[in-house]
């Protein structure tokens, strides 16, 4: 459209006076010398076109042409397509995903007006936004949802990153509204829908799927415990939380499963189980006695008293748990013999715990029994026969206690394969009389022809550390020898710093460390003396601990160190340390992970003393649930050798074969298991969230968002339409006539021609 304007010079009167006085002007002729009626017209005619023109010039007139245009913005459209959108509890029992889609098409005529005025986005989101290609006013998606996370937060923040350059009029989100993610995608949907209110940009959310409030029925099994590694003929608990909803005042049965070495799965304890009226979680506990030593998978589901998945399931890939046990050669038994501080006395009061550090642990079996010297030289080698002891702890033993036969039958038992320990005393080592006892060749370290302590006798203060003494482990290579591995990951010296110090020890020199064995402990402040020693006899393993006053670290609050350390101190001696005897071993981060988690493992190999094998080399393979073999790529790192798995897509047992080899020489072969569960949490808790989407559209209300039930889709859409003015703009373009060189050259020429004639005319 185009229109005249004026801007008068001085306002509308002041112009008005200047063009009266103009044409008064116009009336005076020349005085003196009379003109021709020509000449006078002439003259008249150049006044009358100079004063045309000021006026024309005073008044300012201006020529505005006005063009609306539209302006760019953006309606993005977002729709869920999580595994949950899955779950068929729509109309008609239909899925959430084919629901949407239903919807959407339903609004397709909406759709396609406004793409006249708008660029329409669609995305599509799981655990991360993908823009989809439009036909026909409809976005393609896949015919299946499949995406193994819901990050709204994340996903939402992603787009609105994209869309940053763009004029956004409003965003249309469509899911179930449950955001299940991991880090780093799990993003607090709160966080991205802020963004959107302060740029006052709507957001309307369209929830799929029923809520919870008790309308639907589901049983989980949630938070499955159970020891990676347990000991044959030793009970093993396995406990696990049974989630209900919608199953108020009903029994169910909960199932322990064992797998057989023929690979079925046997059912070995059940529980019934009432669920009460608003019990949502529900312990579990559940027990087997493991006889043959393997590997097995353990399950716990939950069935009706019919032994079939309850009815009324929305999903049912949640009702049971898996993971894997490794079932190791039978527990261990420990003969734990201590001496008495004097003929007659009791013990010092390290035994007491000692013993109850190694009571907490199941699988270890402690014989305790107290040497006080009353009858010399006792015979135990009934006691000895009666059962096969896996290790020997000998706390402030005196060489007199027993006979001959006696420690003849202990040395047979470590040449065998047993594990030996002297712990620290008055009356160990040399102190006790054993040199050239039958012990003596199977300790790491030597002893003095003139070390002997004698009864009722002060203790020899040269042959003992005074107090207080720090003991922190010999750094072996880039870690610490594993007996000495605390809760630290990866396990370093500093695990070390806050231990309480020992009040005192056992004088070992390093010269009379022998040549086989190894110091892996030792003191601060008294000269880095030893005081933890290891080293192998035959079959066996042998270990000298200087100290004796351990019961500081439990008396101070480190019960747990304490408890690991004796634990792992026995469990070497035995040759149990998570090995079970052989060369070489694998181990896994864990026994159960989610669908496309990164599986982390690590593997070593032992050489004949039982110790790692650092030149080894390894061929890794994973099979999958279809058979399918992955070979995997292993490294170096600190003292192990570990690689990572992540092609894990795909639910069901999968299988870790790893083959270790030393100069060609094979040195053999390990597996371990583990389960992708064919479920989710997308699909655990199938409940939709209508609150929470609602929640997240009321924070952009000042600027028109809420939320809406899906079959308002095309309601919304005739709405947005009229907000198409909104985004118009007017674009005014201004020609000005009177400040142009053609009006400067007219009044120019005017008043020239005027000037030239009056002055051959002679009136000037």
């Amino acid at each position: 459209m185009t229109q005249w304007s004026v801007d008068p010079v001085g306002g509308a009167w002041f112009a008005g006076a200047v063009g009266a006085l103009l044409i008064a002007a116009l009336v005076i002729g020349p005085a003196g010398k009379k003109l021709s009626r020509q000449q006078r017209m002439v003259l008249l005619a150049l006044r009358a076109g100079t004063a045309l023109l000021l006026l024309f010039v005073l008044w300012r007139p201006t020529l505005v042409a006005t063009e609306t245009r539209k302006l760019p913005g953006s309606l993005i459209v977002m729709a869920d397509s999580s595994r949950s959108m899955q779950i068929a509890d729509s109309l008609g029992n239909d899925s959430r995903w084919n629901a949407m889609k239903s919807i959407l098409d339903s609004a397709r005529d909406q759709f396609t007006e406004l793409s006249d005025s708008w660029e329409l986005k669609f995305y599509q989101f799981d655990e991360t936004s993908k823009l989809v290609d439009a036909a026909g006013g409809l976005p393609q998606f896949p015919e299946a949802p499949d995406g193994p996370q819901s990050a709204i937060g994340s996903s939402l923040q992603d787009v609105l990153d994209r869309e940053a350059q763009q004029r956004i009029v409003a965003v249309l989100l469509l899911s179930d509204g449950a955001q299940r993610a991991f880090a780093p995608r799990d993003l607090p949907p709160q966080t991205a829908v802020r963004r959107l209110a302060v740029d006052e940009i709507p957001l309307y959310t369209f929830t799929f799927g029923k809520p919870a409030l008790g309308l639907q029925s589901d049983l989980r099994v949630d938070d499955l415990l159970a020891n990676d590694t347990v000991f044959a003929e030793t009970p093993i608990t396995v406990r696990a939380t049974l989630g209900a909803d919608g199953y108020a005042n009903q029994t169910f049965k909960a199932q322990l499963l064992w797998e057989t070495p023929a690979g079925e799965m046997e059912v070995v304890d059940t529980r019934e189980i009432t669920i009460e009226n608003n019990q949502r979680r529900i312990p579990i506990t559940l027990s087997h006695t493991p006889l043959t030593p393997g590997e097995y998978k353990v399950s716990v589901r939950i069935v009706d008293n019919a032994g079939t998945w309850p009815e009324g399931e929305l999903v049912t890939s949640n009702n049971s748990q898996s993971t894997f046990v490794s079932v190791l050669k039978g527990g261990v038994n420990v003969l734990y013999l201590v001496g008495a501080t004097r003929i007659g006395g009791g013990p010092s009061i390290e035994p007491r715990f000692v013993r109850s550090s190694l009571a907490a642990h199941a699988d270890i079996n402690v014989r305790y029994d107290l040497l006080n010297y009353r009858r010399k030289r006792l015979d135990i080698r009934a006691a000895l026969a009666e059962g096969k002891f896996d290790v020997f702890l000998l706390g402030d033993v005196d060489v007199t206690a027993l006979n001959n036969a006696s420690w003849s039958a202990i040395a047979d038992a470590v040449e065998a394969g047993s594990g030996l320990a002297m712990l620290g005393g008055f009356h160990s080592f040399g102190p006790g009389g054993f040199r050239g006892s039958e012990l003596e060749p199977l300790l790491p370290v030597q002893m003095g022809r003139a070390e002997r302590q004698n009864f009722g006798e002060p203790p020899r203060q040269d042959m003992h550390l005074a107090g207080p003494l720090r003991m922190i482990p010999v750094q072996l290579g880039n870690s610490i020898h594993p007996i000495l591995r605390l809760a630290g990951d990866p396990p370093t010296i500093d695990d070390w710093a806050d231990l309480p110090p020992l009040d005192g020890a056992n004088r070992l020199e390093r010269n009379r460390v022998k040549p086989s064995a190894q110091v892996i402990a030792e003191t601060v402040g008294a000269g880095r003396r030893p005081l933890l020693v290891v080293g192998a006899w035959a079959k066996g393993r042998t270990l000298a601990f200087a100290g004796d006053s351990t019961w500081r670290w439990p008396m101070e609050g480190f019960a747990d160190a304490h408890q690991r350390f004796w634990r792992q101190l026995v469990m070497w001696l035995a040759s149990k340390d998570d090995t079970d005897g052989q060369s070489v071993f694998v181990r896994l981060d864990g026994r159960r992970f989610q669908r496309g988690s990164r599986v982390n493992f690590s593997m070593g190999a032992l050489d004949e003393q039982r110790e790692p094998l650092s030149t080894a080399s390894y061929d890794v393979e994973v099979e999958g649930p279809d058979g399918q073999k992955y070979p995997v790529r292993s490294s170096r790192r600190a003292d192990k050798q570990v690689a990572s798995f992540a092609e894990t897509a795909e639910p069901g047992d999968y299988r870790v074969t790893v083959s270790a080899s030393n100069d060609g020489q094979v040195l053999g072969t390990a597996q371990a298991r583990f389960t992708i569960p064919d479920r989710d949490m997308e699909l655990d808790q199938p409940a939709a969230e209508r609150t929470f989407l609602d929640s997240l559209a009321n924070m952009t209300s000042d600027a028109g968002g809420q939320g809406l039930a899906p079959e308002e889709l095309p309601d919304l859409l005739e709405q947005l339409k009229s907000r198409t003015a909104q985004f118009e703009e007017e674009i005014r373009q201004q020609q000005t006539l009177w400040d142009t060189w053609p009006v400067f050259l007219g009044l120019v020429g005017l008043l020239g021609t005027e000037w030239f004639l009056r002055k051959r005319w002679g009136l000037v």
